[in-house]
């Protein structure tokens, strides 16, 4: 099979970039290993600056999605600040949306498959040759790496190095189980590891309650939640990888989760995901490097991690409770932030 571009993963960064292909006239097959719909970990919050940039890239795109706008702050567990952002967070159900995603590039031509890669072979003419579990061979000119955390085409950029990162884990409860509340809820803490964070997103159909460190176990979730006072049902795990640090490779991309494109303070992805998934579209259509196109999503990233260590820092907590007696100074400062990192003009 010979295709111009194929896609290994069809979550957000997979599908998008697929339908952003598809509708520049490159010729590009997705395949994943999962059956959709499926579960995903993820609190589901998409940002104004996330879902506006998902308009300008899907227009007329329809999704379900609960929207909230009132914020709880806590820090060490004890109440930090409320306030009502200017945009509402659209918080989606990821099994449902990542579905319709790929369903939208579908609609549009896009060719999808269920299957995944075992091997993969450079040729000295530049082609690329990807051997599918199937026993299918792909003849493409790039592939791109949109299969998450613990991503194949990484691992064959890294030698067989994996990068996991932050380990993330989560349940999900009935509606008002946790609180009667339709608010989101943000649990920054020191208290069971360097810098950890604890969550409440509720969706259309439930309440996402987490918890994620650079060292979560499945005994550390279960006394968080129980600090938190969230009853314990089944819960599950994902790590989010935090690092851009492998080989480049002009014709081999990695975007989304797989390229270690998420926020180093808090771990959003999807903005991150759809930004990558668009200027990987640039870099083939364009024939330029995506190191190139993505410069400033590279330098942001570093920036975000050097900024996580004084964030999470002893100092970064006592500044934080400080600022936290002030919330329309955090509203003012959240509500900035959501309309800014507009690094391309679409």
């Amino acid at each position: 099979m010979v295709k111009d571009v194929l896609i290994v993963g069809g979550g957000p960064a997979g599908s998008m970039c697929g339908f952003l292909l598809k509708k520049a006239g490159v010729d590009c097959l997705v395949i994943d290993h999962a059956t959709f719909p499926r579960d995903k970990i993820c609190g589901g919050g998409l940002t104004p600056k996330c879902w506006r940039l998902l308009d300008k890239l899907m227009p007329g795109f329809r999704y379900e999605y609960n929207g909230v706008r009132h914020l709880c702050i806590l820090i060490d567990g004890e109440p930090g600040c409320e306030f009502d952002a200017e945009d509402e967070l659209r918080i989606v159900r990821r099994k449902d949306f990542d579905h319709q995603l790929l369903e939208h590039y579908r609609q549009a031509g896009g060719e999808f498959r269920q299957d995944s890669p075992k091997q993969i072979e450079e040729r000295p003419d530049g082609r690329i040759i990807v051997s599918l579990s199937s026993g299918e061979t792909v003849d493409c000119r790039y592939l791109i790496g949109a299969d998450g955390t613990n991503s194949f085409v990484r691992r064959y950029l890294t030698g067989g190095r994996r990068d996991l990162g932050i380990l993330a884990m989560e349940e999900y409860l009935e509606k008002g189980i946790y609180d009667q509340s339709n608010h989101v809820v943000v649990g920054l803490t020191r208290i069971y590891d360097k810098g950890g964070y604890f969550y409440k997103f509720p969706n259309t159909a439930c309440d996402v309650v987490g918890y994620g460190d650079w060292s979560t176990t499945p005994e550390r979730f279960r006394t968080v939640i129980k600090d938190y006072g969230v009853p314990e049902r089944k819960f599950r795990g994902a790590y989010i990888c935090q690092t851009t640090d492998y080989p480049r490779h002009d014709h081999i991309i990695l975007i989304g989760d797989a390229g270690g494109f998420a926020n180093r303070l808090t771990c959003e992805g999807i903005y991150d995901a759809f930004k990558t998934a668009y200027n990987a579209k640039e870099a083939i259509v364009g024939g330029r490097p995506f190191s190139e196109v993505s410069s400033a999503v590279f330098a942001k990233m570093s920036r975000q991690e050097r900024l996580a260590h004084r964030f999470f820092s002893k100092p970064g907590f006592v500044l934080l409770r400080l600022l936290c007696r002030f919330p329309s100074a955090i509203k003012w400062c959240y509500d900035v932030k959501m309309k800014r990192e507009t690094f391309f003009k679409l």
